[in-house]
């Protein structure tokens, strides 16, 4: 998202070598024959690091979204990548629990673990305050995120926790840090980052990681469904319904704001997600990690980020933190 460049913590605008499966065999051979579950694979970034997975040789890709039709295109893509790889898709909302449970539950069943799980879906917000949010867009795009990584989490973790290891890496945003405009979406992906660090401190005894990421400015039905409606082109299932009242407002402010931006390539957060897989930035569990700065640079100020206990939210007033920390607590 452009407007959230301004928080971003680098500069980079597409994956770099460190973060490349498809040139670095070292970070393919890290992941070679795990297995792994994408939630909201259907396009943009979950089909990127899907597609980035399969460059890696891992064993099997699960990958569901709402549009069976896209998740079965991202598979074929992948097997297209890597003939050998083992791949099973689903459609279903990620709010719906028991939906989630049979599906991770049919992962396990098929290929007998699951060492990844990315948590990637989500909605578009209105671009609306408070006061003038329709309530079911608002708390839609707060479960979406929020609801769907719990979900998810909650499902999986029993069997991460059982093989004694597994990696959780959910999708949130810069704009988690914003405090207008968007509300919903703030306070969802927000929620995520709070939630990895939640379930890095209950998991860590079980050598089970959390993150939360930001992955860049990438031009997704974030910015395009927006876009078609200001250009009176809507197009069946859009993010923007022209009949609800504020959304042709909600729908030039965003592409006002983001009209010029310069957009990062969907295989930048790939990449990030990927290295992240690998246990490349384990020390990074229960943090937020931002895609446009280099993986060098995380692993460069690994022992400052421990010490000074960086990349949370935390509350702090005056000269100290308010809530207690323990430097060995990690």
């Amino acid at each position: 998202m452009a407007q959230e460049l301004k928080g971003t913590l680098g500069d980079q605008h597409d994956c770099q070598f460190a973060s490349d499966p498809r040139r670095n065999e070292d970070l393919g051979a890290k992941l070679r024959d795990r297995h792994v579950l994408i939630a909201g694979a259907g396009r943009g970034i979950g089909r990127a690091t899907a597609e980035f997975f399969a460059y890696a040789n891992v064993k099997s890709l699960s990958l569901t979204a709402l549009e069976l039709d896209e998740v079965d295109e991202t598979a074929q893509s992948c097997k297209k990548i890597n003939p050998k790889l083992l791949t099973k898709t689903a459609a279903f909302d990620v709010r719906d629990y028991n939906k989630v449970q049979q599906f991770v539950d049919e992962v396990h069943g098929e290929f007998g673990r699951i060492d990844v799980l990315f948590m990637n879906a989500g909605r578009p917000p209105q671009w609306l305050p408070v006061h003038e949010s329709d309530p079911e867009v608002w708390w839609d795009t707060v479960a979406i995120s929020l609801q769907g990584a719990f979900n998810f989490s909650r499902a999986a973790l029993p069997l991460l926790r059982n093989q004694k290891g597994g990696r959780i890496i959910f999708t949130a945003s810069a704009g988690a840090h914003m405090d207008r405009g968007m509300g919903s979406y703030t306070i969802g992906k927000l929620g995520l980052v709070r939630l990895s660090e939640i379930l890095h401190h209950e998991n860590k005894d079980y050598n089970v990681k959390a993150f939360a990421i930001h992955p860049g400015s990438v031009r997704t039905r974030f910015f395009t469904d927006f876009q078609d409606a200001v250009d009176g082109k809507i197009k069946p299932n859009s993010y923007v319904p022209s009949a609800m009242e504020g959304d042709k407002k909600s729908a030039e402010l965003v592409v006002s704001l983001f009209g010029n931006a310069v957009w990062d390539t969907p295989q930048m957060p790939a990449g990030l997600v990927v290295v992240l897989a690998s246990g490349g930035l384990d020390f990074m569990s229960g943090r937020y990690v931002d895609a446009t700065k280099k993986v060098e640079d995380y692993i460069a100020a690994k022992d400052k980020i421990a010490a000074e206990d960086l990349h949370r939210v935390k509350l702090v007033a005056g000269d100290g933190v308010l809530l207690p920390y323990n430097p060995e607590d990690q």
